[in-house]
């Protein structure tokens, strides 16, 4: 059984992409911010829209990633130092 994690964290610049589930008309290909994630409900991010007051909810798969969070120093350090035998 895996564990299934948040895929995309706060604060990553995301644009709505057309997918098979219908969309509301215009929302496809508008960027924003994503605000909520929860490792209780993955399949759903709350995403912040350039332009819009509220939040709007959208599977990872209805967003393209345009612009990635950085890592804090210690994370970025720790994935540059070489692994454990």
């Amino acid at each position: 059984m895996a564990i299934e994690m948040a895929r995309l964290p706060e604060g990553t610049r995301v644009r709505v992409k057309a997918t098979m589930i219908p969309l509301e008309p215009g929302v496809a290909g508008r960027t924003g911010t994503v605000i909520v994630t929860s490792d209780y409900a993955t399949k759903r991010l709350g995403v912040a829209l350039d332009g819009d007051d509220g939040i709007r909810v959208f599977m990872p798969s209805e967003l393209e990633v345009i612009g990635e969070v950085a890592l804090p120093p210690e994370r970025q350090a720790a994935k540059l130092r070489p692994a454990l035998p």
